[in-house]
């Protein structure tokens, strides 16, 4: 589902985001289309779900593979509606609207796990999740933005922004394979308890820039969208972008490689103690990820996709070939940890500085600001390793390990060039984004 998913979405609320004139008639052709591709696939589960239940030996995927798809026949009539509230800069509406679902969501998985319906209760509360979602983007904006659901334009019409979602679809594709191609050869290299480590702290790597990243990225695609014909503009707010994101994101990294088996210790259980390494290796890898976290939306925003799709695609390329040779001179979960990092830095680095140039940007006063930021969270980091290799106990160490975490953080808060970054960080978490907004009402 999160592979066929995306397809039936087709990339549409994405490409409503970024065009820059839109008829009530291209919005409801562009839901219809969405709902037959969301049918055709629903169909293709219904036929497969037999062969792939006999094959992983799994009796209920019968069931399952239609059941989760029958949330494709509703979504495509909220999709253009989140793609116009985004448009608009309304993201404390879609914050509301995904708070709320997800809230919804929850409820009806607990209440159906309490009365044993095991697999079918995450089932049916994906189901709900997305359906509401759709429902409630729908009605809570039907006055706002109308759609004439009967009152459809041709496919001629629509081609252009058909086209641009399916270089986006293409560009998730892509991004997809990057994230799960690895899985695949470490599971057959190495077997299912390395591939578990591995992807125990794949999953908590990921979590800083899909979570906390994403509250700027989020914005910043409709930006860009508004800005593209300005060059000044636009590298001003990439800079901004990726600025607020170093910031947000290198304490993170910086405290997860230092706090590494403290993290699985807790969060685990000392029998996970085996991903702490994997873990550290990661978080020095997510230094780079975070410098291209923005790089998405700005391909985006300027309406050129297709380079993350170029992007993704030798990326991945360049990760498959560091994994093949980190695992044949050390065949463990660390060190196909490690060959991610060493691809990064290598490789990817080199990569952005070309993808600034290809979106007429400059990467390289990004590049610049994050290695002074490192530079300057190196004591912090320094004073918290140090403090590790006192033999005190676990929580008297791990204590003076945060507290020295947080001074060290606390001070380049106050006393640094970075302060007003800051604070603008702040603003921006608290939903207060004037500047923000101003500038994007005001762009051409």
């Amino acid at each position: 589902m999160g592979f066929l998913a995306p397809m039936a979405e087709a990339g549409i609320s994405q490409a409503v985001i970024q065009a820059k004139n839109l008829r009530q008639e291209q919005l409801a052709a562009l839901a219809w289309v969405s709902f037959g591709l969301g049918a055709v696939i629903l169909l293709l589960l219904g036929m497969a779900s037999g062969p792939v239940a006999r094959w992983y030996g799994r009796p209920d995927l019968e069931g399952l593979m239609p059941l989760l798809g029958l949330s494709l026949l509703v979504t495509p009539f909220g999709t253009v509606q989140g793609g116009l509230i985004v448009r608009d800069f309304r993201f404390q509406l879609v914050a509301q609207i995904e708070v709320g679902v997800y809230l919804a969501g929850f409820l009806l998985l607990t209440g159906l796990l309490a009365l044993g319906w095991g697999v079918w209760a995450m089932a049916w509360s994906y189901v709900l999740r997305n359906s509401l979602a759709a429902l409630v983007c729908s009605w809570l904006t039907r006055r706002q933005y109308p759609v004439g659901w009967f009152r459809v334009s041709s496919l001629r019409e629509i081609r252009p922004l058909l086209r641009f979602g399916t270089f986006d679809l293409s560009a998730r594709w892509a991004d997809f394979l990057a994230n799960y191609l690895d899985k695949l050869i470490i599971g057959k290299w190495l077997g299912a308890a390395a591939l578990g480590y591995y992807h125990l702290a794949f999953s908590l790597f990921v979590l800083p820039t899909a979570r906390l990243g994403y509250v700027i990225t989020r914005v910043s695609y409709p930006v860009f969208a508004r800005v593209r014909d300005n060059a000044a503009q636009l590298q001003a707010h990439f800079q901004q972008a990726a600025q607020d994101v170093i910031l947000i994101l290198f304490p993170l990294y910086l405290g997860m490689a230092l706090f590494a088996d403290e993290l699985i210790r807790l969060l685990y259980g000392p029998e996970w103690l085996a991903a702490a390494p994997v873990l550290v290796a990661f978080s020095v890898a997510g230094l780079v990820r975070t410098l291209n976290a923005v790089f998405p939306q700005l391909t985006k925003g300027i309406g050129k996709p297709q380079l993350t799709t170029v992007w993704m695609l030798l990326w991945t390329f360049s990760l498959t070939g560091f994994l093949c040779l980190f695992l044949y001179l050390s065949p463990t979960a660390e060190s196909a940890a490690w060959s991610r990092a060493g691809a990064k830095y290598a490789v990817e680095l080199v990569l952005l500085f070309m993808l600034g140039r290809w979106c007429g940007v400059q990467f390289g006063p990004v590049f610049r600001y994050a290695v002074r930021f490192f530079l300057a969270c190196t004591p912090v980091a320094f004073g918290v390793y140090l403090a590790g290799l006192w033999p005190g106990g676990f929580w008297p160490v791990l204590v003076l390990k945060i507290n020295i975490f947080l001074a060290g953080l606390a001070g380049l808060i106050i006393w640094s060039p970075w302060q007003a970054d800051f604070k603008r960080i702040i603003l921006i978490f608290s939903g207060n984004t004037p500047d923000l907004k101003m500038k994007g009402k005001s762009a051409p």
